[in-house]
């Protein structure tokens, strides 16, 4: 029996979608993503972890020097350090969140993934 490996010949690992379109759904459902829905705390919390990887895992020399209207774009470290603010936000939060909790945390997931929208 054949045993493949999950990685390709010249050991390069690949993004099974492209970064750009997954951080764009991230937004989506985070903009859709209502303060009284079950969970909504922990969800938030995990859309934030896959935009983290998201971000780290986009190859430097792909990264888009600007937007789609010609704007300039946040570099990823900027970008990388509004989602871990949001962490941190997210971790020191009482349980169960307040309304000012949720919309900080919230508003700087979104600002860092806008720009892929």
């Amino acid at each position: 029996m054949n045993q493949h490996s999950a990685l390709p010949e010249d050991g390069t690992t690949h993004l099974p979608i492209a970064p750009k379109v997954a951080l764009r759904d991230l937004y989506r459902v985070a903009r859709r993503l209502h303060f009284t829905d079950p969970y909504a705390p922990a969800r938030l919390t995990r859309i934030a972890d896959q935009a983290e990887y998201f971000l780290h895992a986009w190859p430097a020399e792909e990264w888009p020097q600007a937007l789609h209207s010609g704007q300039a774009l946040p570099s990823r470290s900027v970008l990388l350090a509004w989602v871990a603010a949001a962490k941190r936000e997210a971790a020191l939060a009482a349980v169960p969140w307040s309304y000012a909790s949720w919309q900080r945390v919230a508003t700087m997931v979104l600002a860092a993934l806008a720009p892929f929208t």
